[in-house]
């Protein structure tokens, strides 16, 4: 039962906004702490450092100043979670923290960022096709 009071006190205290400069660094941390890098790489020097490239203080910053569809989730002021589209319907980042998972937080970014868009498109890791599943894609 304690468990159960521990999530609903931890969701209420999830907050919803659209990045603003200065969250790159958090953004970044978030995205290395909810990554397996193994399960989204294949491995390769090419794909790891993709990888880095895509978490990259700099290229979030490039993110935040787009007019691209994105929006983080706080807990206690600190980035939890983070979703970014690109072209408008390209699904290209979904991050969670491991220690938030299962707190239905993806869900609400992918709800909230996604509401007014028809077709979406993503390319998945193997670990997160169920989620995309879940959500609607086929």
């Amino acid at each position: 039962m304690t468990t159960f009071s521990t999530r609903i006190t931890m969701m209420n205290a999830i907050t919803y906004r659209h990045l603003e400069p200065g969250d790159e660094h958090q953004i970044s941390a978030c995205m290395w702490a909810a990554a397996d890098l193994w399960e989204l790489t294949d491995g390769t020097p090419e794909s790891v450092a993709e990888w880095k490239k895509i978490s990259d203080i700099e290229e979030l910053r490039a993110r935040i100043l787009s007019s691209e569809k994105t929006l983080v989730a706080t807990w206690n002021g600190m980035i939890v979670g983070f979703i970014a589209f690109r072209r408008g319907n390209h699904l290209s980042l979904l991050f969670v923290g491991r220690e938030f998972g299962e707190q239905g937080i993806d869900r609400e970014l992918f709800t909230r960022c996604s509401n007014d868009i028809e077709e979406i498109t993503v390319n998945s890791s193997d670990a997160a096709v169920g989620f995309y599943q879940k959500v609607g894609f086929v």
